[in-house]
């Protein structure tokens, strides 16, 4: 098979090509691709068993591993749709995105939280679902193989992200433009510099765009090995690094400065590590310089989940000054562009927003019309609601988001979704959630509260029960600035760039 041109097709050519080479790796458990293609096929026809058809959605709630890896290429081989559900996501967030996308079937992995199945049946108790405690228990039908069912422009997946409002939106990703994403990211992570093929660390969301496609459909277009690691762990990802010859090493710049401020990291030695990928933010100075130590070619990258991921790439030869203050130049293999308001070009040096049309950008939101046609100009350029500058030198400058976005260890966080929350409590009357800058994460959530009444204001800790409640942990404020009013503007509306000022 040559040219594949929807995702699983990229298995069966190299069960046929490198049939022995391998696939993935989880834990004790390591499969070559023929194997890989063989459990895909059965999962697949067990799906189909299921009632699962061409365009039906197929939750999975797994961290990273073979059962998540197995479970998203049987679903597209189906031509149905992969929705990744976030272990870590609690029961209303559950409940919102399989609201939205009605899953005919939910596969469950176990291993990490026993109570999983519990919390979706708990959101969503009318879905069909199946848990797995082990790979190797993955159902599966015997029967002759499944064809690929899909078409390039089918949507894959739907990633779920949120918005200015608070509300999370599906992004619905199609297969042609996550294979184009996928075969550049390979070529710039990793190009087979010794005759071998890629090896790739993949810890990362199984829900998220950097998981799927910066290291999942990375690796497989380029016939290389996943190893996965089901939670993150500083030494464990270290060890990994070593013991397993990554030779593509991509991660947020959180995971990169827990690693280097690990105990274990000084002196390490990782021979088989060629790239060194940096996304989701920038990385501070002193944890590039310890990266350097390691000897690897280092970029940094720039996108969104709405684009597929990455818009723009440095070179890996750039010096540090580049890699520390810029997102390199936009892919010429993609339409981009940094326009003002009226969706003009702008001059270098000027500030617009960073605009991409064509192949790269999302179909729609799922099931949220008003919310596609706002994200798009008429004529077909997608609003990132990122601000940026193109240096002389043709560099991309990031100098804000003109959606509020806080970018938290990776993650994105929509400070309106957070002041909702907060906003339950009765004794709060205004919240304004902004990022603060932090050594570790890039930026932290904290939260502004004017109290109802100063003297009885609540305590820390039953704010971030209120948010626990249902918040993803990497939502929660790390700080909550309590005072008795926040500056307003002279429309009596709260003036949010002074309260940033004052608390930040």
């Amino acid at each position: 098979m040559s040219n594949p041109m929807v995702i699983d097709q990229f298995v069966t050519r190299f069960a046929q090509l490198t049939p022995r080479a391998e696939a993935a790796v989880d834990g004790i458990d390591r499969v070559d691709y023929e194997t890989l293609d063989n459990r895909v096929n059965g999962l697949a026809r067990w799906l189909m068993g299921q009632g699962v058809q061409q365009g039906d959605r197929v939750a999975v709630a797994a961290p990273p591993g073979l059962i998540y890896y197995i479970a998203l290429l049987a679903t597209v081989r189906l031509g149905a749709v992969y929705v990744g559900v976030n272990p870590r996501y609690t029961v209303s967030e559950i409940a919102h995105i399989i609201g939205l996308t009605e899953p005919t079937m939910c596969l469950i992995d176990t291993r990490l939280d026993s109570a999983l199945g519990h919390r979706i049946l708990g959101a969503a108790p009318r879905i069909s679902c199946h848990e797995v405690s082990a790979p190797d228990a993955l159902p599966s039908l015997d029967g002759v193989p499944v064809p690929s069912r899909a078409m390039p422009g089918d949507v894959a997946v739907i990633v779920f992200t949120s918005g200015s409002t608070g509300q999370p939106k599906g992004a619905a990703l199609h297969h042609s433009g996550l294979i184009a994403a996928a075969c550049a990211q390979s070529a710039t992570s990793d190009v087979w510099a010794d005759g071998t093929p890629p090896r790739y660390l993949s810890n990362l969301p199984t829900n998220h765009v950097g998981g799927i496609m910066n290291l999942t459909l990375a690796s497989l277009v380029a016939g290389g090995a996943l190893i996965f690691q089901k939670k993150f762990d500083p030494a464990e990802t270290l060890g990994l690094l070593a013991s397993e010859r990554i030779t593509s090493w991509l991660q947020v710049p959180a995971m990169f400065a827990l690693c280097t401020q690990h105990s274990s990291f000084p002196g390490i030695v990782l021979p088989a590590l060629r790239t060194i990928g940096i996304g989701g933010g920038p990385v501070s100075k002193k944890t590039l310089a310890a990266l350097r130590c390691l000897g690897a070619d280092i970029f940094v990258e720039y996108g969104q989940t709405e684009t597929m991921s990455s818009l723009a790439w440095s070179a890996k030869t750039d010096a540090d000054e580049v890699l520390l203050h810029t997102v390199g130049r936009f892919d010429p293999n993609i339409e981009a562009r940094i326009a003002d308001a009226n969706g003009k070009p702008v001059m270098p040096g000027d500030v617009g927003e960073v605009q991409a049309r064509g192949n790269c950008t999302m179909r729609c939101y799922w099931k949220n019309p008003q919310a596609t046609e706002e994200a798009f100009t008429p004529d077909g350029w997608l609003h990132t609601g990122d601000l940026a500058m193109e240096r002389e030198d043709g560099r991309l400058v990031l100098v804000g988001r003109a959606r509020e976005m806080i970018k938290s260890g990776g993650y994105n966080v929509y400070p309106r979704e957070v002041e909702q929350v907060l906003e339950r409590h009765p004794e709060v009357s205004e919240v304004v959630v902004f990022g603060a800058a932090d050594d570790v994460f890039t930026e932290r959530v904290e939260a502004a509260i004017e109290l109802r009444d100063a003297d009885h204001p609540p305590s820390v800790a039953e704010l971030e029960a209120l948010c626990r409640e249902t918040l993803a942990g990497y939502k929660l404020p790390r700080r909550f600035h309590l005072c008795a009013s926040l500056s307003r503007l002279p429309n009596g509306k709260i003036d949010r760039v002074g309260v940033k000022k004052v608390f930040r």
